[in-house]
């Protein structure tokens, strides 16, 4: 488990701090530009709906409930507090779910397993890409230093 995160983690690092080509498995070499443009197609095609076009969720999403007694969605631009979160979290959190942390999770974060992790990884370096530096920079000194 540890292998895995000290290998995402350094898989984050490396894309966030150039611009040379990734290689990344089943995915053609791609400058960093490219990957977190697949990852704005893949966030505009699952995401949107819910995190809105800027990321910037739902109005009220700290007390409001949607019809259904649901928490809304949060912003994700780095104004809400998915940078308070490991990148194996933001991970998990789009692949399962919020399921995966909590087993009574009754929400509409139900997850994204039609994704492959690749898909997943570049949505997360979209919204990381977004986010502003002073943010990017408390991130990567609490995760990817």
């Amino acid at each position: 488990m540890l292998k895995n995160i000290t290998s995402i983690l350094l898989f984050l690092f490396f894309i966030s701090c150039t611009n040379e080509p990734v290689t990344i498995s089943g995915i053609e070499s791609k400058s960093l530009e490219e990957y977190i443009l697949n990852g704005e197609k893949i966030y505009t095609a699952n995401c949107i709906e819910c995190h809105k076009s800027n990321l910037e969720g739902a109005d009220n999403w700290k007390s409001g409930k949607d019809v259904d007694g649901h928490r809304l969605p949060p912003p994700i631009n780095g104004t809400g507090h998915a940078w308070h979160h490991s990148p194996e979290q933001l991970f998990n959190t789009i692949k399962y779910g919020l399921v995966y942390f909590d087993l009574k999770y009754e929400g509409k974060m139900n997850g994204f397993e039609k994704l492959s992790d690749d898909e997943i990884w570049m949505v997360i370096e979209f919204i990381y890409s977004k986010w502003p530096q002073d943010i990017k920079n408390i991130y990567n000194e609490n995760f990817l230093e």
